[in-house]
């Protein structure tokens, strides 16, 4: 404010002086008759107004130019400096244009922050009820675990249970077979071996030279007569067997067809006739090649069953087995330890007997092979089925 007041006093005292002196200079050659330049004196009183005018303005602008920073931009760079401030304008509607852009992204950006802080809220308290959830599953996977540690416990001892049921219907049925064949020697007048009785069997590898052939088939002497011993059989005379009797021939003959034969042989020891307790068993050798005999699925044997006509289910089970086991010995199959050529497993021993409480018409109860069977593959598998 000073400094503009200052400059315009400036200019106004140097205009007044010059004017002064142009207007004294004016008078003086008006006065004098002075000319310049050859001319009248009131065109040369006329040419130094004019002159004093110029200079006026020349010294007003020179002083403005020297005084003021301000002015000799003006003046010099006032072209530029619009340039510039169109520059500048431009610029300034661009930022102003992006800033309002900002803005919006900064409204929307805002917006989407909300939002997510919302779904983050959700999530939290998604991610809380999970945990809860999680915690409760695993609680209920701790009482699972205890549940199942406590089913594998009883499974255990169901099994125990199952293969001791197993072990007993194995006795059961060759307890049985015993028991029937005890009764058919007090029918028989007390018969110790019947005739064509399988009294024990072993199975000859293929590959064996005679010398090891030999040697199997005489320890399987050897066995048969302690069976036979045990079964009250007594040779007269004090020699190589206690209880049998076997042709001098019959161990060559079996060597022989052994080594002739291409493949495994099962061996039976059978009785040639009834044999009474006391006296010995007259024994000779059966050979059989190892093959299949009975295939997968194949009905050995089948009765019917009244629910109605008094008899039980086992009873017909274990009359069925004793026939079946009769087809597996003509059919020249061996023996099994337990001396049965066929084995039920006790479970399905047990269901049927279970099974049949609900039935109340006939049914017909068949014994079916299991696999595919051979003549080694002593005691045979079977399975039931009760068809209505």
């Amino acid at each position: 404010m000073t400094y503009g007041f200052v400059l315009i006093l400036t200019l106004v005292t140097v205009g007044g002086v010059i004017a002064y002196i142009g207007d004294r200079v004016g008078m003086n050659i008006g006065r004098k008759k002075l000319t310049l330049f050859g001319l009248r004196p009131k065109h040369t009183s006329i040419l130094v107004t004019i002159i004093a005018g110029v200079v006026i303005a020349s010294a007003s602008i020179g002083v403005l130019t020297i005084a003021s920073q301000d002015v000799r931009i003006a003046l010099f760079r006032m072209k530029e400096i619009q340039s510039e401030l169109a520059a500048l304008q431009t610029n300034y509607e661009r930022m102003k244009q992006q800033r309002d852009l900002a803005q919006e992204e900064l409204v929307e950006a805002e917006i989407r922050i909300n939002q997510a802080l919302a779904s983050y809220s959700e999530v939290i308290e998604d991610l809380e009820e999970a945990q809860g959830e999680m915690s409760r599953q695993q609680k209920a996977i701790a009482e699972n675990e205890k549940i199942i540690l406590n089913m594998e416990a009883e499974a255990l001892a169901l099994q125990g249970n199952i293969e001791e049921l197993q072990r007993n219907f194995d006795e059961l049925v060759g307890y049985y077979f015993q028991v029937s064949a005890a009764f058919g020697q007090i029918r028989e007048a007390n018969i110790a071996f019947k005739a064509s009785e399988v009294i024990l069997t072993t199975v000859i590898k293929e590959g064996l030279n005679r010398q090891e052939v030999y040697a199997r088939l005489e320890d399987f002497l050897k066995e048969v007569d302690q069976v036979a011993y045990r079964r009250s059989a007594r040779a007269q005379e004090s020699g190589t067997y206690q209880a049998i009797d076997v042709h001098p021939a019959a161990l060559d003959f079996a060597v022989e067809d052994v080594l002739l034969t291409k493949g495994d042989v099962v061996v039976r020891a059978v009785s040639e006739s009834n044999t009474i307790p006391g006296v010995p068993v007259v024994v000779y050798l059966e050979n059989y090649l190892d093959q299949m005999v009975f295939s997968k699925d194949t009905v050995l044997t089948s009765t019917s069953w009244d629910p109605r006509g008094g008899v039980e289910i086992d009873l017909v089970i274990l009359q069925i087995l004793a026939q079946a086991n009769s087809m597996a010995l003509e059919a020249g199959m061996g023996l099994s330890k337990d001396g049965t050529a066929v084995s039920l497993p006790g479970d399905a021993f047990l269901e049927a007997i279970i099974g049949s409480r609900d039935l109340t018409k006939p049914v017909q109860i068949e014994l079916i092979a299991a696999r595919d069977t051979w003549r080694a593959q002593s005691p045979m598998q079977v399975y039931l089925k009760i068809v209505s």
